[in-house]
């Protein structure tokens, strides 16, 4: 192979044909949706992410106006701050022009090799040469967590964790002293950020600083240090790279990323400080999506503890706790460490790899006890387990070091013992294998107690001993054979990998996406300004948004407490943070029937064929409908419904005139217990009654002349004073004017909100802007304009003539 270049182009298609192979199902079926194996195609990217990335699009195209807020579901909800909208990373901008059902899948996978790539690229900056740094990039590219993740639609972790290998390659160009290395530093991390899922960034960033810090302290001791040139001989580092640069590099970059993610990053933060885990998870619970001492089958074999659609293992959902990184990686990275464990970037690697996969455990092991007590923001994440994205990279790369250790053999004094051992355990290894392939299908029955068995596929280990073994035979042999040998390990790391992900994948046709369905037209004709109350088989968030249906709920991992609140003292059942999500059914005999009308819900829509009785309500319609979604190769299923009608439904915005004080730093118990008895139609729950004393507007219906995501027009018309009510959820950033006059908008009964008016006839116009939008986007450009001039100077630098 002649240049860098070309073999880096080289790799790229190579790796482009790996991700073909890994995700086979897709390529089959390009225009489908790709989907795990589990829960009949409902995962992430069809319960919330095609919904998600739609609605952006329909915005800007129904509306002209940018997504800053989304109306139909959960009362309203910010779209620019929450991190799931995602909304300033720039490869989801094309989802303003492209239907998200038939794109996503592939922007997906385009990240798997992007992944692989990157990995690639920082396995050649690691000094490794080609076969080895492409079998890094295969083995990140197709890792069992990766490709699980990516199963169960996790959209923003997938595309943020592509970013990893070009953090980490941006770290090691300031570590030796690149000019390039501060703007790509600031580049990658933002983009990463962009994604919009910051666990595992958080960790990673941890982990680096603590790197740096800790090897800039080690360098201090030392009066050089040696480094490897392009040619793999021993140098020593330049001025240009000192300890003390290092540490000044790593702030800048960590300051002028600030800098660059403000326009997101600042209303990202006041979202969370508002959201139902602004003051952390207890740690007990973070138990249920941790590993134990049962994952570490899954190094053995992924499945153990059964496929995602009927796991039984450790942690809650197969795809947060696979404890899996192909049997020839795993077995390829002990060889690495075990070789090059005198390089510091091995070291570097492995500590931070053992550190997080002691961190993936949780509350299991004490070391994570003192973690989740002393490291700031710790607390706020939910599951152990993603640690494993770390350790996925980490095995990667240190697999390409074992597979480099490894065709260096023909150097060796001792090749011809090489040999004889490697023939030795190729002779052992195959009888083994295919006894096992014949009589079980390379499974073995193994017993933890007399009325406990499981099963293990002893396939996968020996099939990488057996790669191993001819590997070593090949290489010990001559530098041509050393070749040969690396591609036959990565031609079975495909093979293991690519096994795995045609096991857990498959796909949804886009005809068998459910159409307007009978509920959807009932509702567009008759819900108006009110509200519906329909789980997400019924009426889903992409239905609702699509069609403009005010839905009660809405899937969103990290509500608002405002909206926790209400749905705690609104329905009286443990699981009412699921019911608000739209994943169970609301007991509406046990729920509080002024609660309901406060929240201006006329429809709820059940998900049963039998008859249904209750005070206040009616049957309208009845009758079934498709499940959104049907797996290729299945039958669709059909959904029995029935529409009942509120019989006296608050509208959603009234004006009313008395007030009883609530304030917002009660106990969530006492707000909750307020919330429960208030009488709408007659008083509003309210921080201080802002208007004069005297008389006031008695209840009354308003009007919502212009509905819009981030406008609304109304008409109050008030004899005396008194309050408009929405029953929208209270956000910071409306505002309301009547006229030139500027209007404070209050939280109203805690979570919704009110605007005091004077008596007369008022038209009241409404409008967002995200909080701390205006002043992180000056923030952000003038960031960016400091990067460009950073940009500029370090490519000129490197333009410039080398002196003699």
């Amino acid at each position: 192979m002649k240049s860098r270049l070309f073999q880096n182009v080289i790799a790229a298609l190579i790796l482009l044909i790996v991700s073909g192979v890994c995700f086979q199902v897709l390529v089959n079926h390009p225009a489908d949706v790709l989907v795990g194996v589990q829960n009949q195609g409902y995962n992430d990217t069809t319960n919330q992410f095609i919904g998600f990335k739609d609605y952006q699009r329909e915005c800007l195209q129904q509306f002209n106006q940018f997504p800053y807020w989304n109306p139909w579901s959960l009362l309203g909800m910010p779209w620019v701050g929450n991190p799931q909208a995602s909304l300033f990373y720039p490869v989801n901008w094309i989802f303003f022009f492209l239907n998200a059902a038939s794109t996503i899948s592939w922007v997906l996978v385009l990240h798997h090799w992007w992944a692989g790539w990157g990995a690639y690229l920082l396995g050649r900056k690691y000094r490794l040469n080609f076969f080895s740094a492409l079998l890094s990039g295969i083995v990140f590219l197709a890792a069992p967590y990766f490709v699980a993740k990516t199963g169960e639609g996790h959209f923003t972790s997938v595309t943020q964790i592509a970013w990893f290998p070009w953090i980490l390659y941006a770290f090691e160009l300031l570590r030796t002293g690149s000019k390039k290395a501060v703007p790509f530093l600031v580049v990658v991390i933002s983009l990463a950020f962009f994604c919009g899922h910051v666990q595992e960034l958080y960790y990673l960033l941890l982990f680096l600083t603590a790197a740096i810090v800790i090897e800039s302290i080690l360098e201090l001791f030392s009066k050089k240090k040696p480094i490897e040139s392009e040619q793999g001989t021993q140098t020593e580092l330049e001025e240009t790279s000192r300890p003390g640069l290092w540490l000044k590099g790593w702030l800048t970059g960590g300051l002028l990323t600030a800098g660059l993610v403000a326009i997101d990053l600042i209303p990202v933060f006041i979202y969370t400080k508002q959201a139902v885990r602004s003051s952390g998870i207890d740690l007990a619970s973070l138990s249920a999506g941790s590993l134990n001492a049962a994952s570490l089958l899954q190094l053995l074999d992924p499945f153990v503890w059964g496929k995602p659609d009927q796991y039984a293992g450790p942690g809650t959902f197969y795809w947060e706790a696979i404890c899996s990184f192909g049997c020839l990686p795993l077995l390829l990275a002990i060889v690495g460490v075990l070789s090059s464990f005198q390089q510091r970037v091995v070291i570097r690697l492995t500590l931070i790899g053992l550190i997080a996969f002691l961190l993936a455990f949780g509350p299991e092991l004490p070391f994570y006890k003192l973690f989740y007590q002393l490291i700031p923001g710790a607390s706020m994440f939910r599951i152990p387990g993603r640690q494993l994205w770390i350790c996925t990279l980490v095995v990667a790369m240190l697999a390409g070091f074992g597979s480099q250790w490894i065709s260096l053999l023909y150097q060796n004094s001792k090749g011809r013992t090489i040999r004889l051992l490697a023939g030795i355990a190729v002779v052992a290894v195959l009888p083994i294998l295919i006894y096992l392939i014949f009589k079980s299908a390379g499974s073995l029955k193994v017993s933890l107690a007399p009325d406990k068995m499981f099963n293990i596929q002893a396939g996968y280990l020996l099939t990488a001993l057996l790669g191993i073994s001819i590997a070593i035979f090949l290489t010990s042999l001559s530098r041509k054979a050393a070749l040969g040998g690396l591609v036959i390990l990565c031609l079975i790391c495909t093979g293991e990998l690519s096994v795995y992900s045609n096991h857990i994948l498959c796909t949804i046709p886009q005809s068998s996406i459910r159409r307007e369905t009978e509920i959807v037209q009932f509702l567009k004709n008759n819900l108006g300004q009110h509200r519906v109350l329909a789980d997400q088989h019924l009426l889903s968030d992409r239905e609702a948004w699509k069609n403009q249906l005010l839905k009660v709920q809405g899937y969103e991992p990290v509500p608002l407490v405002r909206l926790g609140l209400l749905a705690a003292a609104t329905f009286n059942q443990p699981n009412a943070a699921t019911v608000m999500a739209g994943f169970d059914s609301p007991q509406l005999e046990k729920a509080e029937p002024q609660l309901l009308d406060l929240m201006s819900i006329k429809y709820a829509v059940l998900r049963t064929s039998e008859p249904v009785k209750l005070e206040g309500w009616k049957t309208v319609l009845q009758g079934q409908v498709p499940a959104e979604y049907t797996l290729r190769g299945s039958k669709p299923r059909q959904i029995p419904f029935q529409i009942i009608e509120n019989q006296n439904p608050l509208p959603r915005a009234y004006l009313v005139g008395q007030t009883r004080a609530l304030q917002d730093e009660e106990s969530s118990k006492k707000i909750v217990a307020a919330i429960s008895k208030v009488k709408p139609r007659d008083e509003v729950l309210l921080r201080q009654d802002v208007l004069p004393k005297g008389d006031r507007q008695a209840f009354q219906p308003a009007s919502i002349l212009e509905n819009s995501p981030n406008l609304l027009s109304l008409q109050a018309d008030l004899d005396a004073p008194g309050y408009l009510v929405l029953s929208d959820i209270y956000y910071p950033g409306w505002t309301a004017r009547v006229g030139q006059q500027e209007l404070p908008v209050l939280p109203a009964d805690f979570s919704l909100r009110a605007i005091p008016l004077p008596p007369g006839q008022h038209q009241v116009q409404l409008s967002f802007v995200p909080p701390g939008f205006q002043i992180g986007r000056v923030i952000s450009l003038t960031a960016l304009a400091i990067l460009c001039i950073l940009l500029v100077k370090a490519f000129r630098s490197d333009s410039k003539p080398q002196a003699d």
